[in-house]
């Protein structure tokens, strides 16, 4: 088992993030900003690739739009919710 210092200061190298909804950088319910971080990606990219994913399910016949949507529905009902908690200091 390797030492604080040998893990370059770091505690957690080898955890990774769970699978959540994130709930403070969302647009419609947080799946993308779930995925992204779970990843390791830009959530833009993931939503970017949603998107697109949903656009050219009209036109394949192998990925329908619809199966699209329903995924996404079916993350957001099954993805656990995820809140960071902000501490304010009042200022006298």
């Amino acid at each position: 088992m390797k030492t604080y210092q040998q893990n370059e200061n770091q505690y957690y190298t080898g955890c990774r993030a769970k699978l959540t909804r994130d709930g403070d950088n969302r647009r419609i319910a947080g799946v993308c900003s779930g995925l992204g971080r779970y990843f390791g990606i830009d959530v833009s990219l993931v939503r970017v690739a949603w998107f697109l994913l949903a656009f050219f399910g009209i036109f394949s016949a192998g990925i329908s739009t619809f199966m699209v949507v329903f995924v996404y529905f079916l993350l957001w009902l099954l993805l656990p919710k995820t809140r960071t908690i902000h501490y304010f200091e009042e200022k006298k």
